[in-house]
C-alpha cells in the first residue's frame, strides 16, 4: 500500500511539473480570414536611391526580417513588381487574441512587428491591418484581413496599393532607414 501512495504521490509532483510550460508563453493563434491580403513588396535603395542587389544581399545573409508574433524568420523572395525588380514577403496576420473589434464583430483592427535587418541596419516596422467580416452589409464574398498602414519612427506610412499587393521603399542612410510608399 506504502508503495502504490508513493508512486501516485510521484505521478502527482511530475505531472505538475510537466505541465508548466517555458514562461507560460502563448501559442500564436493567427488572424483568419477568407482573402488574406497580406504580402508586402518592398523596394531597398541607399540614400543615392541606388536599387540594392537583392540576390547578394540574400547570399550574404543581410537582409532578414523576424515576426515578433510567431517568432519565425520571414522569409523573402525576389520578384519582379511593375517592371522593377523588388523582394516580397509574406506579413504574418495579427494574433487573434489580440485583434480589437467593433460590438458585433463586423470589424476589426490588430497589428505585426517585424524586426527587419538590411546590411547591419536593424530596425521594427509595425504593419497595421484591417479586419472585416462576410457579416457586414456591404461586403460580398467572405472575409478579409488586409495590410491598412506600417508605423516606422512616429510616422504612419501607407503602402501604394496596387490590385491588393502593398509596396514600399526603404532608403537605407547613414541614420535611420527611410520608408516610403513605392
Amino acid at each position: 500500500m506504502k508503495i502504490s501512495n508513493l508512486f501516485v504521490s510521484l505521478l502527482l509532483v511530475l505531472t505538475t511539473f510537466t505541465s508548466c510550460s517555458k514562461d507560460d508563453e502563448e501559442e500564436y493563434e493567427p488572424t483568419y480570414a477568407s482573402a488574406i491580403s497580406n504580402s508586402l513588396f518592398i523596394e531597398i535603395a541607399d540614400k543615392d536611391g541606388n536599387i540594392a542587389d537583392y540576390d547578394k544581399l540574400l547570399k550574404e545573409n543581410k537582409l532578414f526580417a523576424i515576426s515578433q508574433v510567431s517568432k519565425k524568420n520571414t522569409k523573402f523572395k525576389v520578384t519582379e513588381y511593375q517592371n522593377t525588380k523588388v523582394v516580397s514577403l509574406t506579413v504574418d496576420t495579427p494574433d487573434m487574441k489580440h485583434m480589437t473589434f467593433n460590438n458585433d464583430k463586423t470589424s476589426g483592427y490588430g497589428k505585426t512587428d517585424l524586426a527587419m535587418e538590411i546590411n547591419d541596419k536593424q530596425f521594427t516596422i509595425t504593419v497595421n491591418f484591417e479586419y472585416s467580416s462576410a457579416n457586414k452589409p456591404d461586403l460580398i464574398g467572405g472575409s478579409s484581413i488586409y495590410i491598412k498602414d506600417i508605423e516606422y519612427n512616429g510616422k504612419k506610412i501607407t503602402p501604394t496599393d496596387y490590385l491588393s499587393i502593398y509596396s514600399i521603399r526603404i532608403k537605407l542612410t547613414d541614420d535611420k532607414p527611410i520608408i516610403e510608399p513605392l
